[in-house]
C-alpha cells in the first residue's frame, strides 16, 4: 500500500486586493493551513506529499514566507515533498525555489521532465514545472516515458485538463485525459483549477487524476469546505481518494430576500435573524434581493458596520422597488413604454436563459424608476 497527500494552488502571498483590510490575517490563515496539511502528512504517515504548483506567488512572494515553507518542509524529513512549480510560481533562476537552500526531502520538478526513484517504496514520482508564467503547449509532448522495474508510478503536474466545461482559468499547459492515460501513471496529482475535480481513467474507470482545489479559499467563488486529497494506492493498483477539509475559514455566499422592508431597523432585524447561524470567523458575501418599498434603499455601509463582528462581510444590493408597473404601462409614459417593451421581449424570448436576462433588465428598470419616484 502506497499513500500520499495531494494539494495545490495555495497561492501564499497572493495580492487578494479585495481583502486589503484583513490581508495579513488571511495570510496567517494560509500559513496555518499549510501547517495543518503538514500535520496531516505526519499523522497519516503517508509516503509522499505531492504539491502541484502555485504554492508561492512569484510576483509579491516574500522571502519570509519562502523561509517559512523551507522550515515547514524540513520538519517533515525524511518524508518526500514533491513540488511541480506552476504558472504563478515558475522555476526561474531568481525564484526562492532556486535561491534558498532546501532540505534534502524536498524534490523540485523543473522545465525538464524529472523522475525521482524511491526503490524502497517501489515507486517513481514524475513531474514537470513551468519555466515562465505562460505555457500554451502540452508538457506531455516531451514526456520521456515511465521507468521499468517499479510497481507504482505517480505524476505531479500543474496543467489544464481539456474538457468542454467552462472555467475562469487560462488553458495553460493543456493536456487531455487520453494523453495522461497513455503515460501509464497510477495517479496524476494536478494543480491549476481551484474547483475540486476527479477524472476516471478512460479504460479502467477508476480515478487516476484529480484537482484537489485550493486548500484555503482565495475569492468569493471558492465557497464552502476546502480540501486536500488523501490517496491510497493498493498493491493491485486500486486507487481511493478521500477529500479532507483543511481550511481555517470558509467563504460563504448568501442571498437574503428583503420583501416588504421599509426601514433600516427592519432590514437589520431581518438580517440578524438570517445570519444568526453563520460563524463569525467566516467570510460572508451577502446579496440582498427581493421587492422592497420604493421609498427605502438599504444603506450598505451601515449594514457593514452593524455586522462587523464577522471576520469579513460584504453586501451587494440587488433589491428592486415595489413600483406599480401595470399602472406605469397604462399611463403610457417613457417608463411605461420601457417596461412594456421588456414584457414583450420576455414573452418572445427563445429560451429560458434569454428570459432570465430580460427579467434582470426588468429589475434594473424598476430600480431606476424607483429612484425617480421616491
Amino acid at each position: 500500500m502506497l499513500s500520499f497527500i495531494h494539494t495545490a494552488d495555495v497561492h501564499l502571498d497572493a495580492p487578494l486586493q479585495s481583502l486589503s483590510g484583513v490581508y495579513e490575517l488571511r495570510q496567517d490563515d494560509f500559513r496555518s493551513t499549510m501547517r495543518r496539511i503538514r500535520d496531516l502528512v505526519w499523522d497519516k504517515q503517508v509516503d509522499f506529499w505531492l504539491i502541484a504548483g502555485d504554492l508561492l506567488e512569484y510576483h509579491g512572494g516574500r522571502r519570509s514566507t519562502a523561509i517559512f515553507l523551507r522550515d515547514l518542509f524540513a520538519s517533515l524529513a525524511p518524508v518526500p515533498v514533491c513540488i511541480a512549480p506552476g504558472n504563478h510560481d515558475p522555476w526561474r533562476s531568481d525564484s526562492f525555489y532556486q535561491t534558498l537552500d532546501w532540505s534534502s526531502n524536498v524534490y523540485w520538478f523543473t522545465p525538464e521532465w524529472g523522475a525521482f526513484e524511491f526503490p524502497e517504496k517501489s515507486c517513481v514520482v514524475y513531474g514537470w514545472g513551468f519555466p515562465h508564467p505562460h505555457v500554451y503547449e502540452s508538457p506531455l509532448d516531451t514526456f520521456p516515458g515511465k521507468l521499468n522495474g517499479y510497481q507504482h508510478h505517480l505524476m505531479v503536474l500543474h496543467a489544464s485538463i481539456l474538457t468542454s466545461a467552462k472555467d475562469d482559468h487560462h488553458p495553460y499547459a493543456p493536456v487531455s485525459l487520453q494523453e495522461l492515460a497513455k503515460t501509464g501513471m497510477d495517479y496524476v496529482a494536478l494543480g491549476h483549477i481551484h474547483k475540486p475535480a476527479q477524472f476516471p481513467h478512460p479504460e479502467k474507470r477508476q480515478p487516476f487524476a484529480a484537482y484537489p482545489g485550493s486548500p484555503e479559499g482565495l475569492t468569493a467563488k471558492e465557497v464552502g469546505p476546502r480540501c486536500v486529497l488523501f490517496g491510497e494506492l493498493s498493491d493491485s493498483g486500486t486507487l481511493t481518494l478521500s477529500p479532507i477539509a483543511v481550511e481555517q475559514r470558509q467563504i460563504r455566499k448568501r442571498e437574503i430576500v428583503l420583501g416588504g422592508i421599509e426601514t433600516m431597523e427592519q432590514c437589520i432585524e431581518r438580517l440578524e435573524g438570517e445570519l444568526a447561524e453563520e460563524k463569525e470567523s467566516d467570510l460572508l458575501y451577502i446579496t440582498l434581493t427581493g421587492e422592497r418599498s420604493a421609498h427605502f434603499v438599504p444603506a450598505v455601509e451601515v449594514l457593514k458596520q452593524k455586522f462587523s463582528r464577522f471576520f469579513l462581510i460584504q453586501f451587494t444590493d440587488q433589491t428592486w422597488p415595489d413600483v406599480d408597473a401595470d399602472k406605469l404601462i397604462a399611463d403610457g409614459g417613457v417608463w411605461g413604454r420601457w417596461l412594456a417593451k421588456l414584457a414583450e421581449w420576455e414573452e418572445q424570448a427563445a429560451d429560458e436563459e434569454m428570459r432570465e436576462k430580460i427579467r434582470e433588465a426588468h429589475k434594473e428598470a424598476l430600480a431606476r424608476i424607483g429612484g425617480s419616484v421616491r
